[in-house]
């Protein structure tokens, strides 16, 4: 059966006027029929020689054409995530900006890289470091964050002679459309220095340098512990002498029974560390990386190398400090929130 909308048209190019067309069209369509304006626009574009097709057929046509490559992007994104946008462009015989659209505005996605993260945690390793960042926020609930003035926290790391500057650091201001500064691609050096840094909310207690050659087993990691506890009476006689929390990350050479033995004749009282937690250590996510990254570009020497890393080290103030140990309790929340997944930057 025609449609009403073509039937009017057919009456206006007759030259049949508006109000025989009207009559007749509710004559053959009743309630069905068309409104006065729908009419008067037929009977218009007829006088001034346009098209009078119905387009709310080929509006329908279309909706229903893009909902189904909608459905197909949907379905090809679901079988491969790394799906590009040009090979959805091939696939489905839209354009760039077309499944553009439609996986951002239609589907509402957006395409991230992989996270490089320690480990992929198990459920239990998860339900652990919730359960050891519950212990720290309970603490601190129950003596306000004046917590935080009582931990010393330890970590050692390999800190290489000569790291090459990074391309964010290499950033300097040039007129606009000069072409970039250029360097040469540079290996990192192969000797390297280790250090065990102890230190709190304060600052930088003690450093012990690793003579060259000398292996980090319990046996020096326990004179290690001596020689600072001995800097820690000097440097912080206040907080030595009262109540204080010693914490750090479970490396084989932390938990080894006989420091774990020295830890226990010397009273000294620990804050449990989940295992695979590297962004709840303050060591990892805040200290070492701010002071390797001070070193970048520099070129050291087993003689130069002190100098060089206290030089770095007084560079970090005391606020830098007491702000990474609020960042703390704020990862330890947030480690709480997301159900013991890590804890991004």
């Amino acid at each position: 059966m025609t449609r009403p909308h073509d039937f009017a048209a057919d009456l206006a190019k007759a030259g049949k006027g508006f109000k025989e067309i009207k009559e007749l069209v509710d004559s053959a369509y009743g309630i069905k029929g068309l409104k006065k304006t729908a009419i008067y626009d037929i009977i218009k574009k007829v006088k001034a020689g346009n098209n009078t097709d119905d387009q709310r057929r080929f509006n329908a046509k279309k909706t229903k054409r893009t909902a189904e490559k909608i459905e197909e992007i949907s379905a090809s994104i679901e079988s491969n995530r790394r799906i590009s946008i040009q090979e959805l462009t091939s696939a489905c015989g839209l354009s760039y900006g077309s499944v553009s659209n439609v996986i951002h505005k239609g589907l509402g996605l957006v395409k991230k890289s992989a996270r490089w993260v320690p480990r992929l945690l198990s459920e239990e390793q998860k339900m652990e470091r919730t359960r050891c960042s519950e212990l720290v926020i309970n603490m601190v609930q129950k003596g306000s964050l004046g917590i935080l003035y009582k931990i010393v926290t330890m970590d050692e790391s390999a800190v290489s002679f000569h790291t090459p500057e990074s391309k964010k650091n290499s950033k300097q201001w040039i007129e606009k459309g000069a072409p970039g500064p250029l360097k040469a691609r540079v290996q990192a050096s192969r000797c390297k220095q280790m250090v065990l840094a102890f230190f709190d909310n304060k600052g930088v207690i003690y450093t012990n340098y690793v003579p060259k050659g000398t292996k980090v087993n319990s046996a020096y990691i326990i004179n290690a512990m001596t020689t600072f506890l001995k800097h820690f009476k000097k440097k912080r006689p206040g907080m030595s002498a009262g109540e204080w929390f010693f914490h750090w990350d479970n490396a084989p050479v932390h938990t080894a029974t006989d420091v774990q033995e020295f830890l226990g004749k010397k009273g000294i009282k620990m804050i449990e560390h989940p295992p695979y937690s590297p962004d709840l250590a303050l060591a990892d996510y805040f200290l070492f990386p701010k002071l390797k990254s001070a070193l970048e570009g520099h070129r050291l020497t087993q003689d130069t190398f002190k100098k060089e890393w206290e030089g770095v080290i007084r560079s970090v103030s005391k606020d830098d400090f007491s702000a990474a140990f609020n960042k703390l309790i704020e990862r330890y929340q947030k480690c709480i929130r997301i159900g013991g997944g890590y804890v991004e930057k």
